[in-house]
């Protein structure tokens, strides 16, 4: 199946035909294994039993050779009818076996056991007919069965040798055919299990980048899932989220645009007409009425900042899921922060430091110094003057650290569950100031969280304690 095509069988049924593949490998090949060691134990069943009739045979067919010369030397000298019946009787014997030799043996002891049968027939025949022999001729015939019978017991050693080498010969062959189907059918499942798992492993990566992709904006290239049935309907579906998802997107970006055209416009006409009153183009104010105009100007600057906010926490909040990482030195980055933000610390006598380690991560160095740079803002911003305000950095097991440590009045503990929400002010402000947006801690925490880190506010007698933990980057 070629990777970049979808099947209409689902995940399951997949997995299911791919374990029946692979069990019918493995079930064929321990069949073809049974069937091999079947044969092998029946071509040897019979072997064992078949030598050792063979050698009894042989070792039968020499005592009889002896008792037959036994016999004619007697009969010859004595001529006794009863030697002669015996006579008769053990050759007899001893050529049913010679043919049982002849017959187990085609090649090479049936010419042998024919020669023995002639050349026993050649004496015993004229003997038993009553014809007289010499002692001489009986002894000559006698001999030349004596090495046939060892022409025969060493012909029947070799043959049987050269069958158990045969036997050998083919359990090596049935061995070596086990191994070699053995390895076939590992082989053949291994490609099946590889294929099947890269194809599965792909479609599951192209998913997995799907979802990741999800909301993100400038995402305008359509999903679509090359894999198991099931899978590619689910790529659809999310096909239909993300088409809907960018309808939404444009949607708020569009009343968003609305917002800030509709309302921005208006604010600033009247905070310049605010500003012309207080000027008195239209005439002499009094402490009254200079009054009530301060406080709408404080009211239209309040209101301008929160749309301001909105704008700038939309535009964090989406633009942190796409990170730009590369090796920063974060001591660096810090002390640069620092200098920059000199002249705000500096006019209320504070006393900022940086404090740890050099070190360096992956990270994006933009984000990060704006997610750094709110938390420093608001230790400014809470700190009383002369006070001072820590950042230390440290590196831990998954990552590294930071800590941001003024001498605030830190934050009620009826507002340290909600103090990241958007938009959220604690009860606890610094007298004088104009109240800020509450977005600064909401920005922190959407930069830090899109680095796989979070923010907490951690525990402290006096003042407020920030701290960011950041892991290493996934590679």
């Amino acid at each position: 199946m070629r990777p970049g095509t979808h099947s209409p069988l689902s995940f399951r049924q997949l997995l299911l035909i791919a374990f029946l593949g692979i069990l019918l490998l493995m079930g064929g090949a321990l069949m073809r294994t049974l069937v091999a060691v079947e044969t092998l134990t029946d071509a040897n069943r019979d072997s064992p039993g078949q030598a050792l009739e063979t050698v009894q045979s042989v070792r039968r067919l020499q005592d009889l050779t002896v008792t037959l010369e036994r016999e004619a030397r007697q009969y010859l000298v004595l001529n006794d009818p009863a030697l002669q019946r015996e006579l008769r009787t053990t050759w007899d014997q001893a050529q049913q076996v010679a043919g049982v030799l002849g017959a187990r043996f085609p090649q090479p002891l049936e010419p042998l056991t024919r020669d023995w049968q002639a050349g026993a027939a050649q004496v015993l025949t004229p003997l038993l007919a009553g014809t007289p022999l010499t002692q001489s001729a009986l002894s000559n015939a006698f001999t030349r069965l004596g090495t046939l019978n060892q022409q025969i017991d060493s012909e029947s050693r070799a043959e049987l040798a050269q069958r158990n080498q045969s036997l050998m010969a083919d359990f090596e062959q049935q061995r070596r055919s086990v191994i070699w189907i053995g390895i076939a059918a590992v082989t053949v499942a291994a490609i099946l299990a590889l294929v099947l798992g890269m194809w599965l492993a792909r479609a599951y990566k192209q998913l997995d980048r799907a979802i990741d992709a999800l909301g993100l904006p400038g995402q305008h290239a359509p999903i679509a899932i090359a894999g198991p049935g099931d899978l590619h309907a689910l790529g659809e579906r999310l096909e239909i989220l993300r088409q809907r998802l960018a309808a939404l997107e444009a949607d708020k970006l569009l009343f968003l645009r609305h917002i800030s055209h509709e309302l921005k416009t208006p604010l600033a006409n009247l905070r310049e007409g605010i500003a012309l009153l207080e000027d008195q183009v239209a005439g002499h104010l009094n402490a009254s009425q200079r009054e009530i105009l301060g406080i709408l100007r404080d009211n239209a600057i309040a209101l301008q900042q929160q749309i301001e906010g909105l704008l700038q926490y939309n535009a964090v909040a989406f633009d942190a899921r796409r990170l730009q990482r590369r090796p920063v030195a974060l001591r660096t980055l810090l002390e640069n922060l620092v200098n920059r933000q000199r002249l705000q610390w500096q006019n209320r006598q504070l006393q900022v430091t940086v404090e740890g380690p050099a070190l360096s991560a992956s990270i994006d160095p933009e984000k990060i110094d704006i997610a750094v740079s709110n938390l420093l803002s608001n230790a400014i911003r809470f700190s009383p003057d002369g006070g001072t305000i820590r950042l230390v950095l440290q590196g831990t097991p998954q990552g590294w650290a930071l800590d941001c440590i003024d001498s605030g009045p830190g934050v009620e503990a009826a507002d340290r569950d909600r103090i990241f929400d958007p938009f959220f002010q604690g009860n606890r402000q610094p007298a004088g100031a104009r109240k800020g947006s509450g977005i600064g801690l909401s920005i922190v925490r959407e930069l830090v969280e899109a680095h796989g880190g979070q923010v907490t506010l951690e525990a402290q007698p006096v003042g407020a304690h920030f701290r960011m933990e950041v892991p290493h980057a996934e590679t």
